[in-house]
């Protein structure tokens, strides 16, 4: 096993500091992943909807989730991957809190259509930041590792929740806030400096206007 595992982590050596950092960054935030896979069985036990206000539900979460990549895409563009990125992880921290208090289809088909059209937003930006951090050589091994990252926080995450749910569902919502704050805090520490130095070098290939001849 330990030599199956060593192979393993070989195949991603050489790849920079920060491609690692943002693997833990989506690990930990793929494992607040928690909420997704026990919302049918929440809606059903606890707040007793039928089928189809189920969903009628999930279909707001597809739906702000298609949303969330294309505004997160666009807006990575225009304001960077790292605001991106650490707005939709901080905004989309309380709105889990929030959950348990709305209880009727509409609004929370509006709750959970905000929640992952802002949640969903941080997954082009994290993908613009896999790219340039990674040397031209590692950008296929970087997207790998965060790959990885991604379905290990989707296999962790719903056994957390599991757990959670035995005490109570609403400990779920508590959980996934948790997780998905923890990656926003350690998200910035590790990376507002990254981005400072990166803006200052950009600022420094624009040559004035006055320079021009």
């Amino acid at each position: 096993m330990k030599r199956i595992l060593s192979i393993y982590l070989d195949s991603f050596k050489g790849l920079s500091q920060a491609a690692w950092l943002l693997a833990i960054v989506m690990l930990i935030n793929r494992m607040g992943s928690m909420v997704i896979p026990f919302l049918g069985l929440y809606m059903t036990q606890v707040l007793h909807f039928d089928i189809k206000q189920v969903g009628v539900v999930l279909m707001s979460y597809g739906f702000g989730s298609v949303c969330g990549s294309y505004i997160g895409g666009w807006l990575t563009d225009r304001i960077g991957s790292f605001k991106v990125q650490f707005g939709s992880l901080v905004l989309a921290a309380p709105l889990f809190l929030l959950i348990p208090h709305f209880k009727e289809v509409q609004s929370l088909s509006i709750m959970i259509f905000t929640l992952s059209l802002i949640f969903d937003a941080f997954r082009p930006a994290n993908s613009v930041s896999v790219a340039s951090y990674a040397k031209p050589e590692n950008i296929t091994r970087a997207f790998s590792l965060n790959r990885l990252a991604i379905n290990l926080g989707f296999s962790i995450g719903p056994a957390v929740a599991g757990f959670l749910a035995t005490i109570s569902f609403n400990w779920i919502f508590y959980g996934n806030s948790f997780a998905v704050l923890c990656a926003a805090v350690i998200f910035f520490v590790f990376f507002h400096k990254r981005e400072k130095r990166s803006d200052i070098k950009s600022k420094k290939e624009i040559i004035p206007e006055n320079e021009l001849p």
